[in-house]
């Protein structure tokens, strides 16, 4: 199995196993890859969400920094949008991973 294969089948599983998680969120707030919600949630929540940041950001992006859509559906699972962010600064891509009932991802990478 290639890197990129492997990858993103990692990325889809803690995409499922984030979905099924009974995170704390106790200020509900949406944004779960912030500063704000990493001080107010479980370590179990920061794992996961550290994980699917760092899968993310391998799959996701070329090396211009530029999104790659194919990828970003491909690893796309029933309750998760996975989009790019139109409005970012021009030097950089941002990607948003909505998950549902719960908030949003974003990983982001400078644009060459």
């Amino acid at each position: 199995m290639h890197q990129y294969a492997r990858s993103t089948a990692e990325l889809r599983s803690s995409l499922r196993e984030l979905l099924a998680h009974d995170m704390s969120n106790p200020d509900e707030d949406p944004h779960l890859s912030g500063v704000m919600f990493f001080c107010a949630t479980d370590e179990r929540s920061r794992q996961l969400i550290e994980r699917i940041e760092l899968l993310a950001s391998e799959v996701f992006f070329d090396a211009h920094g530029r999104a790659i859509a194919q990828h970003m559906k491909a690893a796309a699972v029933e309750g998760v949008r996975i989009k790019r962010t139109r409005a970012a600064p021009a030097d950089e891509t941002v990607i948003r991973i909505a998950l549902a009932d719960k908030g949003y991802i974003t990983v982001s990478t400078a644009r060459f």
